[in-house]
């Protein structure tokens, strides 16, 4: 199985970025620079430890792949909720971000059309493209 990343939002370049951002990893050597980017997930109480882990990991070697720096997860844990999602919002606006990374859209919300609300939000309170990690055959 591949991972192809697609992106879900129109008008942003990832070459237009601000200023480079850089995080220092957990090893004193490594340091990754690039625009900030921060990761949302739904984490459904029946789901197992291992495959948020292994979403996790994607999610990071995805955004590192294309030259970002992975900030942080925002997980919402409540069917329903949006309080992670809007502590996403709040933060890609303090800190002038502007790239989110989901598994899947389904990760916003499960009906498209408060999927397509949820992005437009990020479109337009924080200036904020879409990644997602499609599957292909």
């Amino acid at each position: 199985m591949t991972r192809l990343l697609e992106r879900h939002s129109p008008g942003h370049d990832l070459r237009s970025a601000n200023v480079p951002t850089q995080l220092v990893g957990p090893q004193a050597a490594l340091v990754v620079q690039g625009p900030p980017a921060y990761g949302y997930m739904r984490v459904p109480c029946n789901i197992l430890d291992d495959k948020v882990r292994l979403l996790e990991q994607d999610l990071r070697a995805c955004a590192a792949a294309k030259g970002f720096c992975f900030v942080a997860f925002f997980y919402e844990f409540a069917c329903g909720s949006q309080e992670a999602f809007n502590e996403l919002v709040a933060e890609l606006r303090r800190v002038h971000a502007h790239y989110v990374f989901v598994p899947t859209l389904r990760h916003l919300a499960r009906n498209m059309l408060l999927q397509n609300m949820m992005l437009a939000r990020l479109e337009l309170d924080a200036a904020a493209e879409v990644f997602t990690l499609g599957e292909i055959s």
